[in-house]
C-alpha cells in the first residue's frame, strides 16, 4: 500500500478477502459477491459478510475487531461508510469492482479516490510464501487421493458422476474445503470433445478417462489431470497419450526461474506439431497452463489462443499447473488426452507438487 501511497484497500475477491483475513467463504459459484475485506495502512481491519455468515464469522474470527454485515442493496453506501470510520478521504485502492458498482460507490464515497490495483495484488499473490508452499504440498495429497479413488474405482459400466463421487468423497474425508470445480470426469467421446464435466453416460470398455480434478484445502487449491484407459489402449490412443505426456515433459522441462510462460506454451506446441496433432492441440482454444493458489485460476498467466500475450517471466515461488491436451473431435473413437500437475517453480528448476501419473501409464506411453 505504501508503494502505491494508498491508504486502504477495499478486496471483494473471495480469494483476496480469505488472504488479508482467512475469512472462509461459502463454496459455491452464488456467493462470490458476498464477502468484502477493508484494510487500512495502519493494520485496521474490517470484514462485510452477509447476514447468514456473520454470527460464524464473529465467533471464528476474534482477531477482527470491526464485523458488518453488508446488504445486497445500499452496500456502496454501507461500504462508505466504512470509509469515513476510517479514511475520510484520500486513496482506497479496489481488487474488483463493476462498472456499476464503481460509479455507485465513487457516488457515495466522495472525498475517497479509487484505484484498481486488482492485478498488482494478483502478482504479488502469485508469488508463495514458504508457509503457503507448505500448505499447498499437503493439499496437494488430498487432490492425488481424490485423483487415486476416481481411478481405483473406474470400470467399465460405471457412470461418469459415479466416478466423479468416489473422487470427491476420498477428498472431502481428507479434510477438503470443497471441490475447486465440479469434478471434470468424463469418458469415451467425451474426451474427443473436452467435456469438461461429468454425465450419467456408462464408461466403457476400451475407453480414455480424464480426469480434471481440483481440491480446496485450508484454502489452496491445487490441481490434477489424468488420463487414463478402461481396458487395453488401441495404438492410436497410444500414440496420442504419448504425444500429449512428452508435451507435457518439454514444457516442464523448461519451467525454471527467468523462463516465460510463452516459452514453455512453445515447448509443448512443438511437440504436439512434431506429432502432427497441430490442429488438435486444446491451445487453439484454452491456455496451456495457469497460475495456481488461493485462487484455482490466478498469475503468472500462460499465452490465450492464437497469441502470444500475455506472457509472464516465471519466479521462484510461483505454481503453476501445466496441462496439455489433444482432442480428437473428428474421431471420437480414439477421444482425447490430458495430462497436467501441479508444479512449484523453484530457485534451480521446479518442484512436481502432485503426482497423479495413473498406473496404466506404462501401458499407454511408448518410450
Amino acid at each position: 500500500m505504501k508503494r502505491e501511497g494508498l491508504d486502504a484497500l477495499l478486496l471483494n475477491r473471495i480469494e483476496n478477502v480469505r488472504y488479508s483475513t482467512d475469512f472462509r467463504p461459502v463454496v459455491s459459484m452464488w456467493f462470490q459477491n458476498s464477502y468484502s475485506s477493508f484494510v487500512t495502512s495502519g493494520g485496521d481491519i474490517v470484514v462485510l459478510t452477509v447476514a447468514g455468515d456473520y454470527t460464524r464469522a464473529k465467533h471464528y474470527m476474534p482477531w477482527v475487531d470491526d464485523m458488518r454485515v453488508m446488504h445486497t442493496s445500499g452496500r456502496a453506501e454501507e461500504i462508505s461508510m466504512v470509509f469515513r470510520d476510517y479514511v475520510k478521504s484520500g486513496k482506497v485502492g479496489y481488487d474488483q469492482l463493476g462498472l456499476e458498482g464503481f460509479h455507485a460507490l465513487r457516488k457515495a464515497a466522495k472525498g475517497v479516490q479509487l484505484v484498481d490495483v486488482g492485478g498488482d495484488i494478483a502478482e504479488e499473490r502469485a508469488v508463495k510464501l514458504e508457509g503457503e508452499v507448505a500448505i499447498m504440498r499437503e493439499a496437494a495429497k488430498v487432490t492425488e487421493a481424490s485423483v487415486r479413488a476416481a481411478l481405483k474405482s473406474a470400470r467399465p459400466g460405471m457412470r461418469e458422476y459415479e466416478i466423479a463421487a468416489e473422487g470427491e468423497y476420498a477428498a472431502r474425508k481428507l479434510g477438503a474445503e470443497g471441490m475447486s470445480w465440479s469434478l471434470a470426469t468424463f469418458a469415451g467421446p467425451n474426451t474427443g470433445l473436452m467435456t469438461r464435466h461429468d454425465s450419467d453416460r456408462a464408461v466403457k470398455k476400451g475407453e480414455f478417462l480424464i480426469l480434471g480434478y481440483a481440491t480446496i484445502y485450508k484454502a489452496y487449491n491445487t490441481d490434477i489431470t489424468t488420463t487414463t484407459i478402461i481396458g487395453n489402449p488401441t495404438a492410436a490412443q497410444k500414440r496420442v497419450y504419448t504425444a500429449t505426456y512428452d508435451a507435457y515433459s518439454a514444457a516442464l522441462e523448461a519451467t525454471r526461474p527467468g523462463a516465460t510462460t510463452l516459452e514453455l506454451r512453445d515447448a509443448a506446441e512443438k511437440v504436439v506439431d512434431e506429432y502432427g496433432y497441430s490442429q488438435y492441440s486444446f491451445s487453439r482454444i484454452q491456455p496451456i497452463l495457469h497460475g495456481v493458489g488461493v485462487n484455482v485460476y490466478e498469475p503468472p498467466w500462460s499465452p490465450e489462443p492464437g497469441r502470444d500475450e500475455p506472457s509472464a517471466e516465471l519466479k521462484p515461488g510461483h505454481v503453476i499447473a501445466i496441462e496439455p491436451c489433444i482432442t480428437l473431435e473428428d474421431n471420437l473413437e480414439v477421444g482425447g488426452c490430458r495430462i497436467g500437475e501441479t508444479i512449484l517453480v523453484t530457485e534451480t528448476g521446479y518442484e512436481l507438487l502432485t503426482d497423479g501419473k495413473p498406473e496404466t501409464h506404462d501401458a499407454l506411453y511408448e518410450n
